[in-house]
C-alpha cells in the first residue's frame, strides 16, 4: 500500500461504494494533500482519523 492514497484507493480501503462517503469524511476533517491537480490522502492520516472517530456502541435497554 502506498503512503499516499488516491480517492479510489481510500474508498476501497474503507469499503465505500461511492465518493460521497469519502467527501463526507473530508468535510468533517480528513486531511487531503493537493499537489497541482492531484489530490491524495495520507494513509496514516486516514488511519488516525478513523481511530479518532471510533465510538463504542452500547446496547439499548
Amino acid at each position: 500500500m502506498s503512503e499516499y492514497l488516491t480517492y479510489k484507493e481510500a474508498c476501497e480501503i474503507l469499503h465505500l461504494k461511492s465518493y460521497k462517503g469519502l467527501y463526507y469524511l473530508i468535510k468533517n476533517g480528513l486531511p487531503v494533500i493537493v499537489i497541482g491537480n492531484s489530490k491524495r490522502i495520507n494513509a496514516n492520516d486516514l488511519k488516525k482519523f478513523m481511530e479518532d472517530h471510533t465510538v463504542t456502541a452500547t446496547p439499548k435497554d
